[in-house]
C-alpha cells in the first residue's frame, strides 16, 4: 500500500505537504503512510483514493492485507481464520479458475511464505 500511495502521489506531481493540506491530514502522517509505519483510517483511504485517483477497491484490499500482516503476521492460524471467513460467508472457494480468486490465493501463499520467513 505504501508504494501504491507514494507512486500515485508522485504521478500527480504532488508533494506530501500538498496532499496533507488538501485532505486536512497532518503532513507527518502522510509520510508515515508512505513509509508503512502507520495505516490510514477507512475515511482517509477514501480521501486518498479520490485525490490520488487510485481505485478504491484496490486500495482497500491493499490496506486490509497490510493490516492482517501487521496485526497477525506471526499467527500460525491466520490462513485458517481467513478460510473460515470465506466458508462462513458462503464464498464459493471451489471456483479457483477465476483470475481474481487465483490472484488472491497466490497472494495468500506469498504472505504465508513471508510469515514463515519471519519466524
Amino acid at each position: 500500500m505504501k508504494t501504491l500511495l507514494k507512486n500515485a502521489r508522485e504521478q500527480k506531481n504532488l508533494k506530501i505537504r500538498e496532499v496533507a493540506q488538501i485532505l486536512g491530514i497532518d503532513q507527518a502522517l502522510i509520510s508515515k503512510f508512505e513509509s508503512g509505519t502507520r495505516f490510514p483510517t477507512r475515511e482517509q483511504i477514501a480521501k486518498l483514493s479520490q485525490l490520488l485517483t487510485i481505485d478504491y477497491d484496490t486500495l482497500m484490499v491493499s490496506w486490509i492485507k497490510e493490516k492482517i500482516v501487521n496485526d497477525y503476521g506471526n499467527e500460525p492460524n491466520v490462513l485458517k481464520a481467513l478460510s473460515t471467513i470465506l466458508i462462513e460467508n458462503n464464498y464459493n472457494t471451489s471456483i479457483s479458475n477465476e483470475p481474481k480468486i487465483d490472484s488472491i490465493l497466490e497472494e495468500m501463499e506469498r504472505l504465508k511464505d513471508k510469515l514463515q520467513q519471519l519466524r
